[in-house]
């Protein structure tokens, strides 16, 4: 009895998997979506929880008040960490497309 194997998901993921691969600049709005807020964090969006945290410049981002900031408002330690949980569900959602 022959037997018929759908290839056509391997296919898929090994496409997906070269979205991925390489050098990227993902806007951080991709990166940390809406639902993904909602879930971790104490704000609807990111927009919403950097307007919170009085963040006016970018590189205030990067300074420890605003992952102090993120230890008070999220379900992270620190922005750091939310940035790679944000990443791991980026991923996953990519992979999965």
């Amino acid at each position: 009895m022959p037997v018929k194997v759908d290839m056509s998901g391997l296919d898929r993921f090994k496409n997906n998997l070269k979205k991925l691969s390489g050098e990227h600049i993902i806007p951080l709005t991709e990166l940390l979506p809406d639902n993904f807020m909602t879930q971790y964090t104490d704000f609807p969006t990111l927009q919403a929880m950097v307007d919170a945290a009085g963040v006016n410049d970018p590189e205030e981002i990067k300074a420890e008040a605003f992952s102090q900031f993120v230890a008070d408002h999220t379900r992270f330690d620190n922005w750091t960490e939310m940035l790679t949980k944000g990443y791991a569900e980026y991923a996953k959602r990519t992979l999965e497309s």
